[in-house]
């Protein structure tokens, strides 16, 4: 499965994802510095359907990727803490 990063690219990166957004009528809008945040937060639920037209992919692979960006995210929080 490819990571929250990897479909971003697929979709034809940040300023692609973005231009679709504000293109369309039917997808809600962001901007391309957000979409770079996916990185960091995960795909928001509500611009799967603007990610999902943009590339191939499914709900499910966009929740494992968002549950594997977050879990690492929670790994490394508990790394500093430890430190």
């Amino acid at each position: 499965m490819r990571t929250v990063w990897q479909i971003v690219k697929d979709a034809g990166g940040p300023t692609a994802v973005s231009s679709a957004a504000m293109r369309s009528k039917k997808f809600k809008k962001i901007k391309a510095k957000s979409v770079y945040d996916f990185n960091r937060v995960g795909i928001s639920e509500h611009h799967w359907p603007l990610i999902m037209s943009l590339t191939e992919t499914t709900p499910h692979e966009l929740h494992e990727a968002n549950k594997r960006l977050r879990a690492a995210r929670g790994r490394r929080a508990q790394e500093e803490k430890a430190a």
